[in-house]
């Protein structure tokens, strides 16, 4: 008898075991934020802010700030990815290519549109260039007019780079080699004014001649050699105009290991290997702000060759031409492209007077440039 209603009672824990997982899962996140919450930043941008204002996008904006702040959320996420990798299922964001490496499906962020770049089928019309082209122009007579240099600097996404490693079943659908960045670039070149570089041509150089990736296997970015390539190929252009950078060809000696990273794509919470470029060791490179997780960033140099200061606009690549462009000028202002509003331009402007203003970007933010004549043009 006894065993009987053993029997029963575990039969019942085996009814009520789903449903006690399945609230668990739903209750978990809202039980947890009574006593913590996310504080990680995310993805390479800012959390979410907790909206204060009853508005009309008040429910789309609590929910974007909920879904970055919820205790648990980063465990739960890796997690979540470790069982997709081990299964071989893509995890969002996150495209399984060949040989263990990973690339980055921004749109379902959404974070830009990696992967209609990589397919080189869409490209921007001929209104939506002749758009980009006004703003740039627009950008360079605005700094002109304060005794500034501008130029702008792109840097391709992974997918580009290492598109042999793409899945095949995308591979397929890929058109052209040639996108629609590649494209405006050119377009921009020819019918601007405007200092412009695609950093493309001199990574795909330096893949070719150098042992080691420019890129992280499993990171949707550029890795230490990869920012010094463009820094190489940024301050070579430069030196054109006069402003005698110092660069030194890179060589695999060059080249060291230093530890290693988590991957930004969070695959399966393998690491990569991180490298470390000898360039100008020994310069005095000091911060003098490092404000909000390093959005906002100063350096100063006296020893720098180049005694001017330069301003950059940058979003998560920039940060791979810092410790080069550090120990080239004299002082460096590195602001995230949040801080890319007239306002707080024109404050920080008025606040560093800087020489040269580099608008750095990688290939999927290229269509920000649509907006540059309302952020440029003339404002009462």
């Amino acid at each position: 008898m006894m065993i009987r209603e053993r029997l029963q009672k575990l039969y019942v824990w085996y009814r009520l075991f789903p449903a006690v997982v399945f609230l668990y899962i739903v209750f978990y996140p809202f039980l947890a934020n009574l006593v913590a919450s996310n504080t990680e930043l995310l993805d390479n941008r800012p959390l979410k802010a907790k909206p204060t204002e009853l508005t009309r996008d008040f429910a789309k904006e609590f929910e974007a700030y909920y879904n970055d702040t919820f205790a648990g959320r980063k465990k739960l996420l890796k997690k979540y990815g470790k069982i997709q990798y081990k299964l071989g299922i893509d995890n969002g964001i996150t495209i399984q290519g060949q040989k263990g490496w990973a690339f980055y499906d921004s749109a379902k962020v959404p974070d830009g549109y990696t992967l209609i770049d990589y397919f080189g089928e869409v490209r921007f019309s001929e209104d939506e260039l002749r758009q980009m082209a006004s703003g740039v122009e627009k950008a360079r007579q605005f700094y002109a007019r304060r005794g500034i240099d501008y130029m702008i600097v792109v840097a391709p996404n992974k997918e580009a780079m290492y598109s042999e490693y793409m899945p095949e079943r995308l591979q397929k659908q890929r058109k052209s080699e040639q996108s629609r960045m590649d494209l405006a670039v050119e377009y921009l070149q020819k019918h601007t004014k405007v200092k412009i570089l695609n950093f493309k041509e001199a990574l795909t150089a330096a893949k070719q001649k150098i042992p080691m990736e420019i890129y992280f296997p499993l990171d949707s970015h550029w890795n230490e050699v990869g920012g010094y390539v463009g820094y190489s190929a940024m301050a070579n252009y430069l030196n054109k105009f006069g402003y005698h950078l110092p660069v030194t060809p890179l060589r695999p000696e060059m080249v060291s290991i230093a530890g290693s990273q988590k991957s930004d794509l969070d695959v399966a919470g393998i690491k990569d290997t991180n490298y470390r470029v000898s360039f100008l060791d020994g310069m005095p490179v000091k911060c003098l702000k490092d404000e909000d997780h390093g959005f906002m960033l100063v350096y100063e140099n006296p020893q720098a060759p180049v005694k001017k200061t330069l301003f950059m606009i940058r979003d998560s690549f920039g940060m791979g031409l810092v410790p080069y462009l550090n120990k080239a000028f004299a002082k460096t202002v590195y602001a995230h492209n949040k801080h890319n509003k007239r306002p707080q331009l024109e404050a920080l402007l008025n606040e560093y007077h800087p020489d040269i203003m580099v608008d750095e970007l990688v290939e999927r933010y290229f269509d920000r440039f649509l907006k540059y004549n309302d952020l440029y043009g003339d404002q009462q």
